[in-house]
């Protein structure tokens, strides 16, 4: 069964940004802030800068990315808007912020957003089977009021066995909230473990044949031909003596 989790309002300081420019951008990050851009529907983009560790607290929060966040203006009391985070920009290396977009919203207009999918426990097919569980979709899209934006959607995978899937059909939505999402899109499933190929016999190593020389064998002379001469025997050499 589904099990939601309604998100929470954060409040973030912003101050609006004079600095344009790529040095003086750098600089501001070297200082510990990160730039942005506020937009929405009837309003001129604002550009802001904002604390890096204020805005990380924020991505920490368990909404994450899906936080709705009061954004409060340094030097104008009166200029608050509740806003989702719509993109960032992180750097390639250390995975520091660069850059936020934010959307202002109407709390009372329904919209839609992402909210991640989340399994919870071990499914049957799994502990007693061997299964392996699959997690395909792991974000759905809904449809609500920003007051109502789940956290995070749930479901318990307990009961799953071999062969089983769910699908976004599957998913209990809170009150007053519509799931958009594809309704026959499979979010999760538990496959039969794969089997291993038995390892191919390792070709056997023959040793190297040793060729060797053959002696060549003399061969019979032809009919008719001479026979070669026997080589004479050395001759004895002679003493020599006088006679007496």
């Amino acid at each position: 069964m589904a099990q939601t989790k309604a998100t929470t309002e954060l409040e973030l300081k912003i101050a609006r940004r004079q600095t344009v420019g790529t040095r003086r951008i750098r600089r501001l990050r070297g200082e510990g802030a990160v730039p942005g851009v506020v937009y929405g529907r009837g309003m001129e983009p604002v550009p802001v800068v904002m604390d890096h560790k204020a805005l990380v607290k924020v991505l920490h929060s368990k909404a994450g990315e899906h936080s709705l966040v009061k954004l409060k203006l340094a030097g104008a009391p009166s200029w608050e808007k509740p806003a989702l985070l719509k993109s960032m920009q992180y750097h390639p290396v250390d995975g520091r912020v660069l850059h936020v977009d934010f959307h202002a919203i109407t709390l009372t207009e329904r919209l839609k957003v992402k909210v991640p999918v989340v399994l919870k426990g071990e499914p049957v097919g799994v502990k007693q089977e061997g299964g392996l569980l699959e997690h395909f979709l792991r974000e759905v899209e809904v449809e609500c009021l920003p007051t109502e934006i789940p956290a995070s959607v749930e479901f318990d995978v307990s009961a799953m066995k071999i062969g089983d899937t769910i699908h976004v059909r599957d998913l209990a939505p809170p009150a007053h909230t519509k799931i958009t999402s594809d309704l026959d899109s499979a979010i999760a499933s538990v496959q039969k473990p794969k089997e291993e190929k038995p390892e191919e016999a390792a070709a056997a190593v023959t040793e190297p044949e040793v060729i060797r020389e053959k002696k060549e064998e003399p061969q019979a002379p032809a009919e008719g031909a001479p026979k070669p001469k026997a080589e004479a025997e050395p001759k004895k050499e002679a003493k020599e003596g006088k006679n007496a």
